[in-house]
């Protein structure tokens, strides 16, 4: 078996859904504030069954995907949890009538974005019988999916006056709570805010308006309304270096593989494709079964390192689809069969992905995401293997 795998340690998501619990508490006292659980991406590279059935688990009351396939697969694990999908409904190869009765099936929580959205939920609705609960989403200035905050007041009445949809929340989201200066997401909170209150001035009230996801969660406590939507923070990781460290966050997946073969070359020796690495002396060169197809990307050749025995050790020569070399020096106690520590952190041995994403030009967000599906998920939970 390819020794590849990630490790998932679900008690480190237990203590940073804690940490934000206790950072919610600490900002907000008089008032319990529900959390969403963001999930999408495969709950960003850690596997979407496991984590989310962790997360309500612990006391979860949302969870967010991305698109209604992610919901319905998801769905299928876990029979009660509250599924909320961020995306746009795209009709399928289903008849529109099958379609919604599969969706309202599987009693998800649709995001209405647009007018078009909202009538083709509340005419099918109410052919088959049942209401869409819904939660409306507004542009404030990501410019991305929502109503125009512009706009939005006379689109959003339109979409009260549509019987067959249960319109549940509102929200929007922040484009720069990730940076030092908040002044733009600032602009967006006022901006929603007015409309709240228009909205509500007119009778039009929601049990649920959530704006925060975790740069905001971090440091823009005035956003938090009913609900937040931290996804990075939950699985250990800050958003950015501009966020405020205020929480004690426990990266919750390690990366790791296993040395598999060592040889031992003269010096002046060229390592891997494209010969740009050259062996200064006599070296034991190791090769770990793990590569850019795998997501440990080709940009961290010659420049990442990898922990073996409480070592770092560099990587050398140009990572390839399957394999990666380390140099692991003229006299070597590793050994095949050894653990490599790619990404995580473990007994004091840090190689974060918010490093990796340094070196890369990246966000650890895509650091994240892009550990393959191919490689294993192995779960842990107070150091047990489940």
């Amino acid at each position: 078996m390819n020794p590849t795998r990630a490790e998932i340690d679900l008690s480190k998501l237990e203590f940073n859904f804690n940490q934000i619990k206790k950072h919610l508490h600490k900002n907000n006292p008089r008032k319990k504030i529900k959390i969403c659980g963001v999930v999408k991406a495969n709950a960003y590279g850690h596997g979407i069954q496991e984590i989310s059935k962790k997360l309500i688990s612990i006391g979860a009351d949302y969870l967010g995907v991305a698109n209604y396939d992610e919901a319905i697969k998801l769905r299928a694990d876990i029979p009660d949890a509250s599924i909320l999908v961020f995306g746009t409904l795209i009709h399928s190869k289903l008849k529109p009538a099958a379609y919604v009765k599969r969706l309202l099936k599987n009693d998800l929580i649709a995001t209405v974005a647009s007018l078009e959205t909202a009538r083709f939920l509340d005419y099918y609705s109410k052919k088959i019988g049942k209401k869409f609960k819904v939660h409306i989403k507004v542009d404030t200035g990501m410019k991305r999916i929502g109503f125009d905050v512009k706009w939005a007041f006379k689109n959003i009445a339109q979409v009260f006056t549509y019987k067959n949809l249960e319109v549940e929340g509102i929200y929007t989201h922040f484009a720069t709570s990730e940076s030092n200066d908040k002044t733009f997401a600032k602009q967006q909170l006022n901006k929603f805010r007015e409309l709240l209150h228009q909205l509500k001035k007119s009778g039009m009230e929601f049990p649920i308006v959530h704006t925060a996801n975790s740069g905001a969660v971090l440091d823009l406590k005035d956003s938090y309304f009913d609900m937040v939507r931290p996804g990075l923070i939950l699985y250990g990781y800050y958003p950015s270096d501009n966020n405020i460290k205020n929480i004690q966050l426990e990266p919750v997946m390690n990366l790791k593989s296993k040395v598999t073969y060592i040889k031992r070359v003269e010096p002046n020796t060229s390592i891997s494709y494209g010969r740009d690495y050259y062996t200064d002396e006599r070296s034991f060169i190791g090769s770990i079964p793990i590569g850019y197809g795998d997501g440990f990307w080709r940009v961290f050749s010659n420049r990442g390192k990898v922990f073996i025995n409480g070592k770092l050790y560099p990587i050398v020569g140009n990572i390839t689809m399957d394999w990666l070399m380390v140099n692991l020096g003229e006299k070597s106690n590793v050994r095949v069969g050894d653990d490599v520590l790619l990404m995580g952190n473990e007994n004091n041995y840090a190689i974060g992905a918010d490093k990796l994403a340094r070196m890369a030009k990246s966000i650890p967000y895509e650091i994240c995401c892009a550990v393959a599906d191919r490689v294993q998920r192995i779960y842990l939970d107070n150091k047990k293997t489940l």
